[in-house]
Order: C-alpha cells, then sequence, then structure tokens
C-alpha cells in the first residue's frame, strides 16, 4: 500500500519556464535572446507573478518581428507581422505589452505552441464585421495556448447586427490546450466549440482556469465535442444577445456530438438569461443519439431565467431518441426571479438528469432546506432524479435528508469521501459537501464496534475544512473516525477546530481504537456569526474523518 501521505498527482502542463523581457530602454536588437538566469531571479526578487508557460529554449519572441519603431500601446494595427510569425515559427512567446490585431484575426496551424508573457494582451481593432475570431483554430490539431489575454471589440465595434465575434474559435480541431485565458467583450462568444462544414467536430479540448466575461453572447459555446475537460472556470456578466449563458451546449445540426465531457468548478454569474443552457432540438433527425456530461461544484448566482436549463425535443418529423445522462454533482444554484433555478423542457424519457448533493438558495442568499430544495429540483420537468450518485460499492439511498431547526433536530450529516447513506440511528448522512481542501480515502474492509460499516469506511483526510450555515446558537457535532490506513502508534495525529479554537488535539486514532475499529468524539459548541466552521489540522501524517452530524441544542 503507497502511503497516503506520498499521494500526490502531479500535472505536467509543459516545461515551466520564468521570462521578463525589460521593454522600457531596450533596443529591438536587445531582446534577441531569452531572459538570462539573473533576470528571472531579479524578476522572482521583486515579487513578481509568473505564469506557467511553454516557453523553450528555442521559443521565438513575437517582438523579434515587428517592425522598426513599433509602439507597446496597441494603437498600430500589426495583423501582418503576428500572422507571419506564427506561420513560420511552431513556438512563439508574445510580448508583454498589448498588440493590436484587425478582424482577420489570427490563424493558428498545427503543432504550435504560443506563450503571453505577463502583461500582453491581443486587442481587436474596432470593427463593423458580424463575426470574427480573434485567434482561429480551424481544423487543425495539437495546439497549446498559455495565459492568453484577450479583449474584443464590444465597446468599440461600429456595426449593429450579427454575433459571432469570438475571441478564440475552435473548430473541427483536435488536440487542443488552453491554459489561463482572460477573454473579455467580444462581440459574440469568448470561445466557441464547433465544427467545420456541419460535420466535422472537435476532439479532446481542453481548457483550464478560464475567465470569461463581458461577452456579448455566450461566455462559451460549445457545439460539437467529443472529449472535452475545462477545470475551473469563471463565466460572468455575459449578455447583451440571446442566449446570454455562461455556458452555451448549443448542437447545430445531426451530426454534432456532446460526449466524455466533463466540466470542474464551474462558476457562473449575473449572465443574460443562465449560468448554463443545453439546447439539443437539431441533434435528432433518425438517428438516436446519447450524450454524456458530467458537471462538477456549480456555482450559479444571478441568473435572470435559471441556473440550467435543458430543452431537447424532436423538431417535427423526426422520429430520433435522445439518451444518456447530464450529470450535476455539488450544484450551489440561486432561485432565479422567476422561482426555478432549473429549467426542464423534454419528452426524451430516454435522458436523465442525475443531481446529487444540491444546495439551492433564495435571493436573499440563505440556502433552502433540504425538503424545500429536494421539492424545488424534483418538480422542474420529467427524468430529474435529486440523489446522491449511488456507489456500486458502497451503496446508498435513493432519498434525500431533510433538516429542521429545531432543538434536538440534526441540521447537518455528511459522509466524508462517500454516498448517501442512511444510518443505523436514522440519521441520513448527505454524500461529501461544503467542504474544502483534502483529498478521499476508501477502504473495503470490515469496522468493527459499529453497525454502520460503510459509514466509516470512506474519509476525507489532509488539510480540509467544512463551512456549514446554521442560525446562530449552541449545537452538539458528533465526530466519526476509524483508522483504516495506519497499523501503528504514533503514525497519524492531528487537531479539530471549531470556530478557530481547538477541541481536538494531537488525536492518535490508532493509539485509541486501533485498527479498523469506530470512534466517535462528541464536542458542543457555539456559533455566533451564522457559519459553523470546522477545520481539521494535520500534525502528523493527514488529519481525517469519516463523517459527522450536528444537532441543534
Amino acid at each position: 500500500m503507497i502511503k497516503k501521505s506520498n499521494l500526490k498527482i502531479w500535472v505536467l502542463n509543459g516545461i515551466l519556464v520564468f521570462s521578463v523581457l525589460f521593454l522600457s530602454n531596450c533596443k529591438k536588437e536587445s531582446l534577441l535572446e531569452p531572459p538570462s538566469e539573473l533576470q528571472k531571479l531579479g524578476a522572482m526578487k521583486e515579487g513578481i507573478k509568473l505564469a506557467a508557460t511553454g516557453v523553450t529554449s528555442n521559443s521565438y519572441y513575437l517582438v523579434n518581428s515587428l517592425p522598426s519603431g513599433f509602439v507597446r500601446d496597441g494603437s498600430r494595427d500589426y495583423t501582418s507581422y503576428v500572422q507571419d510569425a506564427i506561420n513560420k515559427y511552431s513556438n512563439i512567446v508574445f510580448p508583454g505589452f498589448p498588440i493590436l490585431i484587425n478582424d482577420k484575426g489570427i490563424n493558428v496551424g498545427s503543432n504550435k505552441t504560443i506563450t503571453f508573457e505577463e502583461g500582453s494582451e491581443v486587442r481587436l481593432k474596432a470593427t463593423s464585421k458580424e463575426g470574427y475570431n480573434i485567434f482561429n483554430i480551424y481544423g487543425v490539431s495539437n495546439v497549446t495556448l498559455y495565459n492568453p489575454v484577450i479583449v474584443g471589440d464590444r465597446d468599440s465595434h461600429t456595426g449593429t447586427t450579427g454575433e459571432w465575434g469570438m475571441g478564440i474559435g475552435i473548430r473541427g480541431s483536435t488536440n487542443i490546450t488552453i491554459y489561463n485565458p482572460t477573454i473579455t467583450k467580444c462581440w459574440g462568444d469568448g470561445i466557441y466549440i464547433g465544427q467545420i462544414g456541419g460535420e466535422v467536430n472537435c476532439k479532446n479540448i481542453v481548457i483550464k482556469d478560464a475567465y470569461l466575461r463581458r461577452n456579448r453572447r455566450d461566455g462559451i459555446s460549445i457545439i460539437a465535442v467529443d472529449g472535452l475537460l475545462i477545470d475551473n472556470i469563471y463565466a460572468g456578466y455575459n449578455e447583451g444577445t440571446v442566449p446570454g449563458s455562461g455556458i452555451n451546449f448549443e448542437a447545430n445540426n445531426a451530426a454534432c456530438e456532446l460526449k466524455n465531457v466533463r466540466i470542474n468548478n464551474p462558476h457562473t454569474e449575473y449572465n443574460g438569461e443562465r449560468g448554463i443552457q443545453l439546447t439539443g432540438h437539431h441533434m435528432l433527425d433518425n438517428t438516436n443519439k446519447t450524450i454524456d456530461i458530467t458537471i462538477v461544484n456549480h456555482k450559479d448566482i444571478g441568473s435572470p431565467s435559471s441556473a440550467f436549463k435543458f430543452s431537447v425535443r424532436p423538431l417535427e418529423g423526426n422520429s430520433a431518441k435522445m439518451f444518456g445522462v447530464i450529470n450535476f454533482v455539488n450544484p450551489t444554484w440561486q432561485k432565479t426571479v422567476s422561482g426555478r433555478p432549473l429549467h426542464i423542457l423534454t419528452d426524451q424519457l430516454g435522458l436523465k438528469i442525475a443531481i446529487s448533493s444540491p444546495e439551492i438558495m433564495n435571493l436573499s442568499g440563505a440556502i433552502l432546506s433540504w425538503s424545500a430544495t429536494y421539492t424545488s429540483l424534483s418538480t422542474a420537468g420529467p427524468n430529474v432524479a435529486v440523489t446522491s450518485v449511488i456507489d456500486p460499492i458502497f451503496g446508498g439511498l435513493d432519498e434525500a435528508p431533510v433538516d429542521s431547526g429545531t432543538d434536538n433536530a440534526v441540521v447537518f450529516a455528511v459522509n466524508a469521501g462517500g454516498s448517501l447513506f442512511k444510518a443505523s440511528n436514522g440519521i441520513t448522512y448527505s454524500a461529501d459537501k461544503n467542504y474544502s481542501g483534502g483529498n478521499t480515502f476508501r477502504t473495503s474492509d470490515a469496522i468493527s464496534n459499529t453497525s454502520d460499516d460503510i459509514l466509516y469506511q470512506s474519509e476525507r483526510f489532509g488539510n480540509f475544512s467544512y463551512s456549514i450555515p446554521v442560525s446562530n446558537g449552541t449545537y452538539e457535532i458528533t465526530f466519526r473516525m476509524a483508522e483504516i490506513f495506519h497499523n501503528g502508534l504514533g503514525e497519524r495525529r492531528f487537531d479539530i477546530l471549531v470556530e478557530n479554537n481547538a477541541i481536538v488535539s494531537n488525536l492518535d486514532l490508532f493509539a485509541v481504537a486501533g485498527l479498523n475499529r469506530a470512534y466517535d468524539i462528541v464536542k458542543t459548541v457555539s456559533v455566533t456569526d451564522g457559519l459553523l466552521k470546522i477545520d481539521f489540522r494535520t500534525d502528523l501524517d493527514n488529519a481525517k474523518i469519516a463523517a459527522f452530524h450536528v444537532k441543534k441544542k
């Protein structure tokens, strides 16, 4: 068995090289070489924030292709110079100042790595065109962009029609990765993922740490893709023309696919209509379709219509059916002015919408009770299952817990690292939620000193916390634990803090309970700020918790 403290996931996003170009008093000729180690060290000492890049010793610095006497304020159009460099070199570095591009945009070929230094910005020159792609990734493969900052012409656009001005347009392309994009004020979408000729779909697209704001149509539109991973995306204040969504799945024809899609930690807020929407009418002609979408930790606030809208009905004369699952895990949705966080319009009985461990807020931001949450979501339309995802090994229950603010009532109960579970004491522990940080681990070993083995067979471990909105007052917390990994004294010690006060110190679970034996601790605490904060802090090799519940006293 590998020791948990040594378990780490390393993601190699490219070679990490820090580069700083000192432009203010330098001639163009001095920029022919990448920055020296001394320059990089000086930048770090001065506290300059340097991001992950794709820079290598063979990188070409775009500034060397700019004309003599170039400006650094984004006031002159350098489209042709930029395009020539990108056509010629495979690894290009944009300089740390704004560059103006016209509505022809920049075409990116296959096998390209483009890094944007800190301070880089690509601005679109004002245009009246109905559509454009500031960066056009069309029918190519193996492209990586690091840290692009793109500003459209929404505030200076000279036309009034159209909605197809894109910050980054990806069409019919494969193996495209974009790290840390910031895209604002485009006439259409921040990012567009679509087809070529209505039939060539995108494949294997990765977008990480995206910031998409104030684009006129959508933050990102997803038309056709097989294999899409989006990690950490902010899409807010995208409005001006319909559909006005943070994230918009909008299949255009029957050749479109929406498969193997996963979106982690999307944050949508104050978009024109919805946080996320999916419209699939045009996918259905006479061939059945299957979609596969998982969205984890979606947070939406301020959407006028709904946090999520799903609309799929075949067009008249078409007989195809849609199958598959749209799986929401741990969403936090605010009720809208219309009163519905979820809006479903479909007659497709083979398509399921699974929502596990949701939290619904009212307009003022207060979290609804479980019973109100369950009613709000389960009545939104057909085929909505409001549950925790059933674990095929450890089990789970297809029902929702109910909270209450009355004395001696359970106001919160969670199975850390596990699925929804109803214990022998009658308390239903929800799937893991309300946490920040940590990792999860499970065992299938039997647990002694309990009839609720499942509750102790999973855990959250590391340095982590739980935040639980409650009314002010006195609460009793029952912490449920078992040592399911270490098999000796002094191998694990940790503290538990509530409201920044240590209530458990230097706990060695093996010392007090041994291996695979249930051990509970009950503590009484007071809350005065409307939020019960529980912190788990490591002294030696990972704090942990299997489950806990909170009662109002």
